[in-house]
């Protein structure tokens, strides 16, 4: 349900969420605690659930083969605990090619049965799977907390925007990390992207592919350090400077279509949108979302900030009314 339009993003995804599984559950004899292993078989037309009874360690061991346990039995865990593990791999150090020496692509856990229900309750499963499907669309990891992360990303923006030593090159690598958090909504990003036109090249610092019917977006970083607007609100010399690059990189687009927008590079063809990230503040917003000067969108960092909250709310929002939650907006 939360993938529309963004299938390909499912192969982020843990093993053990989509496919067909065997499932088997050890209970203690007091029906106190609880071992769990779910793991993802293709051969299965529906889930396969074993359940036995727990008595001693080995037992524990047996539900979470090949994994061994030599712990304590999962009613001696103390009230509430529920420990969960899952998709583990170990490779070989300072080779990112080699095959993975462990590669277990399954769930594992272990403790109280209170822990357990809590852990599988329906209504935690749905957060958790708005949690998973947002860290895959993100890149951000597949255990890591999502709401966390993300704000992560924006406190450290907002920290790097705000340095008087600003290092241009260094703001814009932090945004193409994480330019589906901060940038516009898109499809596609090209970063440091070469236009070529007769024997002159430029650099794009980024443009944006969206969804179909929508304009690109060519977007043009400035140093936070400078001002839009001089005291009689006409646009500063960086902010003119930025707009004259703009337009030049859609000049080499325009006037050489073979070399900048065939192919895949289609998209920068017809209408295309242009915006400069300039200076700090939210004091001067409504004047520049209002007013597009020479056709270009003038946004402050602080005002990228603020959109990039929006839209991480609006998508939470929208992802728990979805699955029948009460809408969240921790940003």
């Amino acid at each position: 349900m939360l993938s529309s339009h963004e299938e390909g993003q499912l192969s982020g995804l843990p093993s053990w969420v989509l496919q067909k599984r065997n499932i088997f559950i050890g209970v203690t004899e007091d029906n106190e605690g609880v071992a769990i292993k779910i793991m993802p078989d293709d051969k299965l037309e529906e889930d396969r659930v074993v359940i036995k009874t727990i008595r001693t360690i080995n037992d524990v061991s047996d539900v979470i083969a090949p994994m061994h346990y030599d712990g304590k039995l999962p009613n001696k865990e103390p009230d509430n605990s529920f420990i969960m593990m899952a998709d583990m791999s170990v490779v070989e150090s300072g080779n990112p090619l080699a095959v993975p020496v462990l590669d277990n692509r399954f769930m594992i856990g272990l403790g109280r049965s209170s822990g357990f229900f809590e852990s599988f309750d329906i209504a935690k499963a749905k957060t958790e799977a708005i949690n998973i499907w947002n860290n895959a669309k993100e890149g951000l990891g597949k255990n890591k907390n999502y709401v966390q992360e993300t704000r992560k990303v924006f406190e450290k923006f907002h920290a790097i925007i705000k340095r008087k030593a600003f290092l241009e090159r260094r703001i814009h690598r932090f945004v193409n990390e994480h330019k589906n958090i901060l940038l516009p909504s898109h499809k596609r990003c090209l970063f440091e992207h070469k236009l070529y036109l007769g024997n002159e090249t430029r650099k794009a610092d980024f443009i944006l592919e969206r969804e179909q019917g929508l304009p690109s977006i060519f977007v043009e970083l400035e140093s936070p350090v400078h001002n839009v607007f001089t005291k009689n609100y006409d646009l500063t010399a960086q902010a003119n400077h930025a707009s004259q690059q703009i337009s030049e990189w859609v000049q080499f687009v325009e006037n050489d279509p073979m070399r900048n927008a065939f192919g895949e590079y289609n998209f920068m063809t017809g209408a295309k949108e242009r915006m400069v990230i300039i200076g700090r503040g939210v004091e001067d917003k409504e004047r520049l979302i209002n007013t597009k000067y020479g056709g270009i969108t003038f946004w402050t960092y602080s005002i990228m900030l603020e959109e990039a909250k929006n839209r991480a709310n609006n998508l939470l929002s929208s992802q728990y009314r979805l699955l029948g939650l009460a809408e969240v907006r921790p940003f």
